[in-house]
């Protein structure tokens, strides 16, 4: 097999997050959590107005989430938002005692990303013991408490290359369940894409459809290598996160791990986390092409540039993905092989790039509009 040439050496990414045990001891933030650890404070107000777990994990969310959206849009050095989780839990556990803000606390106990659960519960129960004058409700601390049935349904956008988990939740003492939608863009590395809670597997499809498009109903999952896009998303940070994206930070990552735990409970098992940039065996899509290719043009391609284009094309992505084309994986093939070293390599595989993008959605039973649609925009 010819050697692969042109492509530039990816890093490994680590879709897991580390858990690190929070620190009581200040420390030096960044120049902009100060400023938004004041505005959650000062907005924390806002939770008063929740009468259930759901409504303040909801607002709760939300609230962070406006301030991870700020700090991103502002050009900011040290996005640590672990680090802006602990010092929120700080702040609100050392400023004057107020409701609102144990509310918060009970709140961001229900989202602790892994590792923080103890240390927001501790955090809680002091401010808890500052207001012992106040009558406290109790159900605030069930939002802590959410737990997946383990019922789990996806959805997949036409193009195939966006995930959606729909999983089913409920509280202890409550007999109706929610629906926690995670939204998975694997177009190229799996990330988080947006997220919310609906009443019912209706509502959350409904929403879906409503940005994705397609008729399609949620399909019940018994095979849990199905979610393997959700159980390896990225958890970097990359700068073009939406709002919705940031409202479900933290959010996503606890309901991720309840619905692992519900699983295993079942005798069922989420695949392991892994890398998704070694072990590629381009041969795997270079020789249906190939043979595609023959019977279409009466010719193969040159072997150095199909190879490249397809390792390039199945790097970082999603293995059951494969065969998926869409605008925005597209759009990710096509910069990545824009950034090759000038040379005959990369202007033959960007020649043979549409004639890849007519293959994969013929192969995938695109409509031909949808397919013509594809090869004109790459053609471009």
């Amino acid at each position: 097999m010819p050697v692969s040439r042109g492509r530039k050496p990816k890093k490994n990414k680590k879709p897991a997050r580390t858990p690190k045990a929070p620190v009581l001891e200040p420390t030096a933030l960044p120049d902009w959590m100060p400023e938004s650890i004041e505005n959650v404070l000062d907005e924390a107000a806002v939770l008063l107005k929740a009468e259930a777990p759901r409504e303040l994990d909801q607002a709760t969310a939300s609230l962070l989430g406006a301030e991870l959206h700020r700090a991103l849009r502002g050009e900011n050095g040290g996005l640590d938002f672990d680090l802006f989780f602990e010092a929120v839990v700080l702040a609100a556990a050392n400023a004057e005692p107020r409701l609102e803000l144990w509310l918060l606390l009970q709140g961001m106990s229900a989202i602790a990303p892994p590792g923080f659960e103890s240390f927001v519960r501790t955090s809680a129960s002091r401010l808890r013991k500052a207001l012992r004058s106040e009558v406290l409700p109790e159900w605030p601390r069930l939002a802590a408490k959410v737990k997946a049935t383990g019922d789990v349904w996806e959805l997949q956008d036409g193009y195939g290359t966006r995930l959606g988990v729909l999983a089913a939740y409920g509280y202890p003492g409550d007999t109706t369940s929610t629906i926690y939608l995670f939204e998975v863009d694997t177009s190229w590395i799996p990330r988080l894409s947006g997220g919310g809670v609906f009443d019912s597997l209706d509502q959350a499809a409904a929403a879906w459809r409503e940005r994705f498009g397609g008729t399609a109903a949620p399909e019940p999952i018994t095979d849990p290598g199905r979610l393997d896009g959700l159980v390896n998303r990225s958890l970097d940070i990359l700068g073009d996160e939406s709002r919705v994206t940031l409202d479900n930070w933290y959010r996503a990552e606890r309901r991720y791990l309840t619905l692992d735990s519900a699983l295993k409970n079942r005798g069922l098992r989420l695949p392991p986390s892994h890398s998704y940039f070694t072990d590629i065996d381009p041969m795997v899509m270079t020789e249906p092409f190939n043979a595609w290719h023959l019977e279409k043009f009466g010719n193969e391609p040159d072997d150095l540039v199909v190879e490249d284009l397809a390792a390039e094309w199945m790097e970082g992505i999603v293995p059951a993905t494969w065969f998926a084309v869409s605008p925005d994986r597209l759009d990710h093939v096509r910069s990545l092989i824009g950034d090759w070293p000038d040379d005959t390599i990369r202007p033959a595989a960007q020649a043979l790039l549409p004639t890849w993008v007519r293959w994969l959605g013929e192969r995938a039973g695109l409509p031909s509009a949808l397919v013509e649609g594809l090869v004109t925009e790459v053609a471009k």
